[in-house]
């Protein structure tokens, strides 16, 4: 009750104020819309190249930041859609700078709080629904129905017919839309899906598309990307070029590099369906063990906790359970909570404290072979450290949760925190030890 009021007598003036100071710039733009739990950043940065290449002035707005053509700006975002004063001074500088189209995540707290009110978007896209953010809109149905909120101020949509929100959206909206699916029969459905070391190709309506990025839920991404670039009129072979070698998304499936002679990742998935989604696929092209590092949020919903620990033993060889973004609570409540969901006839908790010498960690690895090994380590880089211990060459060592951000929050203070730099400093450790 106390966020509606909110809502409605704080956020909804205060986009209006903005929208009348700024001149409602959206209305000079064609605006595209990506909403859902996971995958928003991926598909609208990779709809955002599609239209860059065909020669259109293109903006792009996102968690990670925002971009007027090639220019990148920091708008200090940690998490969410960017508020009101911030967003239409992004758009009404995207105007003077000749920009035509935008491409825009749509957070489902965005769409409640008002944050989009004024703009009207040519065309909008879910990517999926899936357990996140349970603690702001209480239950599964409430999120889904925010989320739609978001094609009754679009003129036509695409929806992912394989998705559990899509019966729901399909009664809610009002406007034209296309869909898009692995499972069922959709305008967009992907065929013949083929999955290796090194690509990842499908078919859908007679053509074939193939792309280096290895992970089979980018069939998803990439089938609503296509949809949408097809209905803004972009052909066929633009979008196949530019999936052939995927665009890079900061935080997203992002390797840094290394000489070590294993695979090092850095990756968003925070929520029970994006590290499913991710390991899962790791699993099936991975020729050596699966290390992951990871931890949860606290202050948000507590009941993916749980899911997300069974998850990663069920598809990881070794996990390094670890800090997040603690907030308001204690790492040892969160991690406990994250322990619970692993079953510990099929597991292992180890001391991380104990791996001194080369001979336990070797114990470590043998022992990883036969069950699931896992650590708590409350210190993020403290486990980053012990990861690059463990792993060996074939290896891949997948860092998630944090992605591109630069902060941890602990507490109710940000300290300057790099995944990659976590990593590097790790890999100087081993070097020298």
């Amino acid at each position: 009750m106390v966020q509606k009021f909110k809502n409605v007598f704080l956020h909804l003036p205060k986009s209006f104020f903005y929208n009348l100071k700024y001149g409602f710039p959206s209305k000079k733009l064609t605006l595209i819309g990506i909403t859902g739990t996971d995958g928003k950043t991926t598909t609208c940065t990779l709809v955002n190249e599609i239209l860059k290449e065909s020669g259109l002035k293109t903006g792009l707005i996102t968690t990670i930041g925002a971009k007027i053509g090639d220019k990148e700006i920091d708008t200090g975002f940690h998490t969410t859609t960017p508020d009101p004063s911030i967003l239409q001074k992004i758009l009404n500088d995207m105007v003077k700078a000749g920009i035509t189209h935008v491409v825009c995540e749509v957070t489902s707290h965005a769409l409640d709080q008002y944050r989009f009110w004024g703009c009207k978007f040519e065309i909008s896209g879910i990517t999926n629904t899936s357990h996140e953010h349970l603690d702001y809109h209480k239950n599964l149905e409430s999120y889904i129905g925010t989320k739609a909120r978001l094609f009754s101020i679009s003129k036509s949509a695409v929806l992912n017919k394989d998705d559990q929100s899509f019966d729901i959206i399909k009664k809610q909206i009002k406007i034209p839309f296309k869909t898009f699916s692995i499972k069922k029969t959709s305008d967009y459905q992907a065929q013949k899906i083929k999955l290796d070391s090194n690509s990842l190709s499908f078919h859908v309506n007679g053509q074939k598309f193939t792309t280096d990025s290895n992970y089979e839920y980018q069939v998803y991404n990439i089938l609503l990307a296509t949809a949408i670039c097809y209905k803004l009129g972009i052909k066929s072979e633009v979008i196949q070029q530019v999936i052939k070698h995927f665009p890079e998304t900061k935080g997203r499936r992002e390797e840094v590099q290394n000489e070590l002679k294993f695979k090092t990742i850095i990756d968003f998935a925070h929520t029970p369906f994006a590290l499913e989604s991710s390991l899962s696929s790791l699993k099936k092209t991975n020729q050596g063990k699966t290390i992951v590092i990871f931890g949860a949020t606290g202050g948000r919903d507590q009941s993916k906790r749980p899911i997300m620990g069974e998850i990663v033993s069920k598809l990881a060889n070794i996990a390094l359970i670890t800090s997040d973004d603690t907030r308001n609570e204690k790492v040892e409540n969160i991690n406990k909570q994250i322990i619970s969901g692993i079953d510990p006839k099929k597991s292992e908790l180890i001391d991380y404290q104990e791996i001194k010498n080369k001979k336990q960690i070797q114990k470590v690895l043998e022992l990883s072979s036969k069950k699931f090994v896992y650590f708590n380590i409350p210190n993020r880089q403290d486990a980053f450290n012990l990861a690059i211990k463990l792993a060996q060459p074939d290896d891949v060592v997948i860092a998630c949760g944090k992605g591109h951000e630069t902060t941890i929050l602990h507490g109710h203070t940000e300290y300057p925190w790099s995944e990659a730099e976590a990593f590097r400093t790790a890999f100087r450790l081993r070097k020298t030890k």
